[in-house]
């Protein structure tokens, strides 16, 4: 059987986290794989990512807490969440539908979606590095979540409730119990959770170039050019077109590109309810701070990660046009705060970049088959759980091109769920 499949060939489009652990997991199968990626490997979404895996991420953006205060923050240059003018009639239909799943049946319907995927995140990711030889780039520190006073934390302790009684562990600790973990910390903050099965890569960018390396060197090809459209015969796409006017032909087709996976789609006459929005980091070679975990600053929106060549500073939504350039005040605002969270945080020098990351309504992925098209599928949306869930999803689409039988049901995941 894998002989056959030897024969069947893989295209690919998009070479992020997703789309490269999809590669390599359809490699592993036995298929011919191409990957279409006009970018570098590793400069896209991720990063700008805080590069964790971020299994207890369940609980959707539009829980309560989020929605009541979005009118604000995005009327606010400063906070976690805005939205760029001349975006807002595009986005209103995106947010009507995310506005509709703040009901409390919806928010514990979500969270135990997204658990399904991420409680096998971590082994996942976990064992497609260990295949790869690359064990060495996740990290084994938790990640430990900061809050300025008991109230803010109790504000959150019934999510962080919903988790637990999801199967994830988290701990609550003193801040004063945080700073002897991380003593580069402030010392003023009043509580905060260690999410004891969280861990982060040692570089986001290194994450996804070391994928792309492994793949190339097992026979992968990597063609750096944009998809552009396809052609069809019936019921099923034959090849794809790029930028460049050239046809690239193959048996099967994954879409995963990320943001731009909207427009793609739609060529194939599927609607994708998405949207592309920005996040950004900075980077520190010399930070000035010695940090062992990852932090979040709950009261921020944002994380700080130790990479293995400095620090990073990363967070942010901002609804904007796919061809928006980045606005990078929202860069220096979250460096800025992140000085609350690491008084001695030296700031000079820091290297700032944006991603967008594909964000749906539900914050659910998108796993599935394109409607009336049998060999082209689907696997984007992940939003802020891109590299928590890309080898996880690898699996997943593997698993349905090859035939074999799913572990769990996918109607969750489906591309018309909406």
């Amino acid at each position: 059987m894998v002989g056959l499949k030897s024969m069947q060939k893989v295209i690919v489009i998009g070479g992020g986290v997703v789309g490269i652990s999809c590669a390599l997991k359809l490699q592993d199968d036995g298929y011919d794989v191409t990957v279409l990626e006009p970018g570098q490997p590793g400069e896209g979404a991720s990063w700008a990512s805080c590069g964790s895996i971020a299994v207890s991420e369940v609980v959707p953006l539009s829980k309560p807490g989020t929605l009541r205060r979005a009118p604000g923050w995005m009327l606010d240059p400063a906070g976690p969440l805005t939205l760029r003018a001349g975006s807002a009639l595009r986005v209103l239909p995106w947010f009507l539908r995310f506005a509709g799943n703040a009901r409390p049946s919806r928010i514990e319907a979500i969270s135990r979606e997204i658990s399904v995927l991420t409680r096998t995140a971590l082994v996942d990711t976990q064992a497609l590095l260990a295949s790869l030889g690359l064990s060495g780039l996740l990290r084994h520190q938790p990640v430990i979540e900061l809050y300025d006073s008991a109230r803010d934390l109790e504000h959150e302790r019934a999510f962080h409730d919903a988790r637990r009684a999801l199967g994830f562990e988290l701990e609550e600790i003193s801040g004063a119990q945080a700073a002897e973990m991380e003593p580069s910390i402030a010392a003023d903050f009043a509580r905060a959770v260690v999410l004891k099965d969280w861990r982060s890569v040692v570089d986001a960018k290194r994450f996804v170039a070391e994928l792309h390396r492994v793949f190339v060197e097992r026979g992968g090809q990597v063609r750096h050019i944009s998809a552009q459209g396809f052609a069809r015969e019936d019921q099923k796409v034959v090849a794809v077109q790029d930028d460049r006017g050239d046809t690239h032909v193959a048996d099967q087709f994954v879409i995963s590109a990320g943001a731009h996976s909207r427009r793609l789609a739609a060529e194939l006459d599927c609607s994708i309810q998405m949207e592309g929005v920005i996040g950004y980091q900075t980077s520190f070679d010399d930070p000035g701070v010695k940090v062992e975990h990852g932090l979040i600053y709950a009261k921020g929106g944002f994380g700080i990660t130790p990479y293995e060549s400095g620090l990073a500073v990363a967070g942010s939504i901002e609804f904007a046009h796919l061809d928006a350039q980045p606005n990078w005040k929202r860069a220096d605002i979250l460096v800025q705060k992140a000085k609350r969270v690491l008084p001695g945080l030296k700031t000079e020098d820091g290297l700032r970049r944006f991603g967008r990351r594909p964000l749906t309504p539900d914050t659910k992925p998108i796993i599935d088959r394109i409607p009336g098209i049998e060999n082209v599928m689907l696997a984007t949306g992940h939003g802020q759980l891109g590299v928590t869930l890309a080898a996880t999803t690898g699996r997943l689409i593997s698993d349905m091109i090859t035939g074999r039988p799913l572990p769990l049901d996918m109607a969750a995941y489906r591309v018309d769920r909406f």
